[in-house]
C-alpha cells in the first residue's frame, strides 16, 4: 500500500509535465480554429457586402436612404456594400469598395473605373479587405490576410440599349 502511494506522487509530476507539453499546442489549434470561422464569416460578408452593391447597383436608382452625402449612383452603391458589412470582425472602414464598368455591346477591356455604367453595360463591385487574427501567436505568423469579393452582373435596361 505504502509503495503505491510514493509511485502516484510521482506520477503527478509527470503528468503535469506532460499538460505543459501539450497545452500549447492543444491552445493554438483551438484559437487557430476560431480564427479560421472568423475568417470565413469575414469572407461570406464580403462576398455578401459586394453582391447587395452589384444588386442595388444594377438598378439606376440614386437614392439610397441614410445616405448624407452626394446621392449618386457611386456613392450609393458603396454605402449599400458598406452597409452590408458592418458586422465585420474587423472595423467596416477597413473596407476598400470599388466600382467600374464595361460598355455595351463589346463588353471590352479595359474598363471604366469609378463609374456604374449606363443601361445594359456591365458593372462590378469590388471589395477589398484585411482581415487580422485575433490570437496574437497567429497574428505574428501570417499577419493580415487579403479578402477580396467581386461581383458582376448587366445594369437593366431601363432605358433602351444602344
Amino acid at each position: 500500500m505504502q509503495q503505491s502511494r510514493r509511485r502516484r506522487k510521482r506520477e503527478g509530476g509527470q503528468a503535469l509535465a506532460e499538460f505543459a507539453l501539450i497545452a500549447p499546442i492543444f491552445f493554438l489549434l483551438v484559437f487557430g480554429l476560431i480564427d479560421t470561422a472568423r475568417l470565413y464569416q469575414s469572407w461570406v460578408t464580403i462576398q455578401h457586402a459586394a453582391r447587395e452593391g452589384a444588386r442595388y447597383g444594377v438598378t439606376g436608382r440614386t437614392d439610397c436612404t441614410g445616405y448624407s452625402g452626394a446621392q449618386t449612383r457611386p456613392n450609393c452603391i458603396e454605402y449599400t456594400a458598406r452597409l452590408r458589412s458592418d458586422n465585420l470582425a474587423n472595423s467596416a472602414t477597413d473596407l476598400d469598395v470599388s466600382v467600374r464598368n464595361w460598355q455595351y455591346p463589346s463588353y471590352a477591356d479595359p474598363p471604366t473605373a469609378n463609374s456604374p455604367g449606363d443601361q445594359c453595360d456591365a458593372l462590378e463591385v469590388q471589395i477589398d479587405y484585411a482581415f487580422s487574427p485575433s490570437t496574437p501567436i497567429i497574428s505574428n505568423i501570417i499577419g493580415e490576410v487579403p479578402i477580396t469579393a467581386r461581383e458582376r452582373m448587366v445594369n437593366e435596361p431601363f432605358g433602351p440599349c444602344s
